[in-house]
């Protein structure tokens, strides 16, 4: 109906004329299957001849066993499935698995164009000055994957909601809102001049507020936080209740992941239910199309965005929007950038960058070679594949967009990684869901490194490990990346911060 809402996985539209009423006719398949009883409003036709010229009209096998509400869920989840679009990324991503595609050609060390720990102080200043200036311009973003919940931590909540054990009992949540508006204190006070700031490459300071009030306290900088359908409703409410921790409500702006269906290795769709498509998150690099659905680089362009700084809920060490880092991406004039951090041993579960036939890839841990993870630089003694992915990325707006755009150059080539799963699946006769003993099913996922291949410009810069990653994975106590870890990273840096001022810590380290 015009003006009517859709959802956004999209809706069943209604017919604007009376329902269209149907005769059982014998089983034939197509529409004969409907029950004679049945009103079928010409659009749930329409989407059911689309499924069945799609070879997938199995997907309506068990309509007649459905009840209404039913009927409704299938309808409303077969209509937010783009077909030719999940088709093609089955049939290239399946094609690059079986020929290895995505793993040909040599693997080449690469290495970060600079370090914190290395570089002078001065060039560490120019680069944090000019990372506030974008801020205090209004051209910095920050993007958050938080789609992720606390399972693994013993939590029935989304995980950046979990308590790392801090004395002061901060959440993941509330601990980066508090750095996002302190850097968006940081680059006010920058932006009246009492950092000693005058004007950076083409940002000039401003002295008063703007229209939107970017000096009255600090610089607004936008936060878009991708959930899950599992932590979005919870998400959103635990924000509201505690008052966007200090940040401005229109300034924080929550979206979906996107999810692909499950398919058998034919490519036909799994049904879980009789009334559900098998469906699986489309991976962290489904940020991309899922930031362009929700409208989120329409937003950035509207606010005169150009530099997006992202990473994941669970580092408890992120500096949100990280300055120095953004500016050092800016000052190079990056498409795509990303902060890395040596890898802690050589079997550490991170994936590393790379060259490979020219473009930079990430390798994942389970996909290096063991020879290759082991290899060390007979000159430096490091390991030659070092470079770490944290998930501290940078991108141009222009660079990100081109990656989100539905009929761009990355969203129409984008290879998703196959991963072979036992998948439950609905059985013959409609009436359960029967959970196979082997393999039967492929799940797709996208990852968001995979982009860095198209960008021109790729910068990487060193960080340092004890002031940039504490990853909490872990249940407390299993002495690995975990909330005891971290407590412990978090601990440290607070230290070194307090003794560098002249201060001391009484108690044990």
């Amino acid at each position: 109906q015009p003006g009517k809402p859709r959802s956004r996985l999209g809706s069943v539209l209604q017919s604007s004329g009376p329902p269209l009423r149907y005769k059982r006719l014998p089983r034939a398949g197509g529409l004969q299957s409907f029950m004679a009883t049945d009103t079928i409003d010409a659009d749930t036709v329409a989407l059911r001849q689309r499924f069945t010229d799609a070879g997938q009209g199995h997907v309506f096998a068990h309509w007649d066993l459905c009840g209404t509400s039913e009927r409704q869920a299938l309808t409303r989840q077969l209509a937010g499935i783009d077909l030719a679009k999940v088709t093609a990324v089955f049939a290239r991503s399946v094609a690059d698995h079986s020929a290895s595609a995505s793993s040909c050609g040599t693997i080449e060390p690469l290495e970060a164009q600079d370090t914190v720990s290395g570089a002078h102080p001065t060039t560490l200043e120019r680069w944090r000055r000019r990372g506030l200036a974008a801020a205090a311009a209004g051209q910095l973003a920050v993007v958050l994957l938080a789609g992720g919940q606390g399972t693994r931590l013993g939590s029935p909540h989304p995980k950046g909601m979990y308590d790392i054990g801090l004395p002061s009992g901060r959440t993941l949540f509330r601990l980066q809102a508090e750095r996002l508006l302190k850097l968006g204190q940081l680059a006010a006070e920058w932006q009246r001049g009492e950092v000693g700031a005058d004007s950076v490459g083409e940002y000039t300071v401003r002295t008063q507020a703007d229209a939107e009030g970017r000096v009255a306290g600090y610089c607004r900088i936008p936060w878009y936080i991708m959930t899950s359908p599992f932590t979005h409703a919870s998400t959103a409410k635990y924000f509201e209740e505690n008052g966007y921790f200090g940040l401005n409500p229109a300034d924080v702006m929550f979206f979906q992941q996107g999810w692909l269906p499950c398919f058998d290795t034919n490519g036909q769709f799994i049904m879980q239910s009789k009334f559900e498509v098998a469906a699986a998150p489309d991976g962290n690099g489904g940020l991309y199309a899922a930031l362009h659905a929700a409208g989120c680089i329409h937003d950035m362009r509207r606010r005169g965005v150009e530099h997006v700084y992202a990473y994941c809920v669970d580092n408890a060490l992120v500096q949100v929007g990280d300055p120095v880092y953004v500016g050092f991406c800016a000052e190079r004039g990056a498409d795509a950038g990303a902060k890395v951090v040596a890898k802690a041993y050589p079997e550490e579960p991170v994936g590393v960058f790379t060259r490979r036939d020219g473009k930079v890839h990430v390798v994942e841990y389970s996909e290096l070679p063991p020879q290759l993870a082991t290899a060390v630089d007979p000159v430096t003694g490091k390991l030659r594949l070092n470079a770490a992915n944290v998930v501290l990325h940078y991108y141009s707006l222009e660079f990100l967009a081109t990656c989100c755009s539905p009929g761009g150059a990355v969203q129409s080539t984008l290879v998703y990684h196959v991963a072979k799963k036992k998948v439950p699946h609905v059985s013959a006769d409609g009436q359960s869901t029967t959970t196979p003993d082997d393999v039967n099913g492929i799940k797709l996922e996208a990852f968001i490194f995979d982009v860095y291949a198209y960008a021109a410009e790729v910068a990487l810069l060193q960080g340092v490990r004890e002031a940039d990653f504490a990853p909490v994975k872990n249940r407390e106590g299993s002495g690995k990346d975990s909330p005891d870890t971290a407590r412990a990273l978090i601990s440290a840096l607070h230290r070194g911060w307090i003794e560098a001022a002249g201060g001391t810590v009484a108690g044990t380290r």
